[in-house]
């Protein structure tokens, strides 16, 4: 007698394994193709940060880099207390019940340390910057005198973006 139900001839398990492999394969895609790293030269990477005088020559732009680097390391120390004052915040922020007077000292300490950090910093600069060129602290001039985010950037969507939540200042356009 022949059997009424028909033999598959892909059995079901190799099935269910291309399909798994297949999302698989479009999970990675998908991530690569929404890295941030994904169309951005032939070397894949960014800067972080604008080149510093981005007009300059290498030479230049390595002495203001150099100068910049020296300014930021003489802060070390005040860094370190800002750090510390950002981990009192978030104790402050868990104490139950919610203490707002020990919220409001840690935030004024946290700008307290923010400001040392900045006067630390200026003032090595202060004392550096006589080291550059006339052309050198005009294009560093220029530099500064821009806003972070005053150069057009491309608005790219993030999860939630469509949730009509607020959006945050790197969200204007």
């Amino acid at each position: 007698m022949s059997d009424p139900t028909p033999k598959r001839r892909i059995p079901f398990w190799l099935t269910l394994s291309i399909m798994a492999n297949l999302l698989l394969l479009g999970l990675v895609v998908g991530s690569v193709l929404r890295s941030p790293h994904h169309r951005l030269g032939p070397d894949g990477m960014a800067p972080q940060r604008p080149p510093i005088l981005g007009e300059a020559s290498h030479g230049d732009r390595k002495v203001v880099r150099r100068i910049m680097m020296e300014a930021f390391q003489s802060a070390d120390t005040e860094v370190a207390e800002r750090r510390t004052a950002r981990a009192t915040l978030g104790e402050a922020l868990q104490i139950d019940p919610y203490d707002p007077e020990a919220v409001r000292r840690a935030f004024a300490a946290l700008r307290r340390s923010d400001e040392a950090v900045h006067s630390t910093i200026h003032e090595s600069l202060v004392d550096r910057l006589g080291e550059l060129s006339v052309e050198q602290r005009r294009a560093l001039a220029e530099m500064l005198s821009r806003e972070p985010g005053d150069e057009p950037r491309r608005r790219r969507d993030r999860p939630g973006d469509d949730d009509d939540g607020p959006r945050g200042p790197r969200d204007r356009d």
